[in-house]
């Protein structure tokens, strides 16, 4: 990883932290944020009722992709779960990170999704 994809994988990091301990004391967190960095942006949520964790969309800039920012950044969420039971990657486009994600035990949001949107899935992985 380069420093700008470090640098961006440290700031996603303290966002989420910052984000998640800022609702660590709501029993019912919910929020649409969108994470800004000059390398990429992130929109992120945790719906009412949701226990977990949504990636809605990731934009980042060509310099930084492919370097596991984001998949480092999945790894750092499940390591600090703060009050969620789980994640979200909504929507995905890139084929290559779905299989990935399917690859290490992640699963389709809901049948539904599996039939009808296996092109662009929404896969979900619950924290243990």
């Amino acid at each position: 990883m380069n420093d700008k994809a470090k640098h961006l994988f440290h700031y996603l990091c303290a966002q989420y932290d910052q984000i998640s301990e800022d609702l660590d004391t709501r029993p019912f967190p919910e929020f649409s944020e969108t994470i800004h960095h000059p390398l990429g942006s992130c929109f992120v949520r945790c719906p009412v009722g949701s226990q977990r964790f949504s990636i809605v969309s990731v934009h980042f800039d060509p310099s930084v992709r492919g370097q596991g920012v984001f998949t480092q950044f999945l790894d750092y969420v499940r390591s600090h779960p703060h009050h969620y039971q789980g994640l979200e990657v909504a929507i995905i486009e890139n084929k290559h990170l779905a299989h990935r994600l399917l690859h290490r035990g992640w699963q389709y949001k809901s049948l539904f999704s599996k039939i009808f949107f296996s092109e662009k899935p929404t896969l979900i992985s619950d924290f243990q």
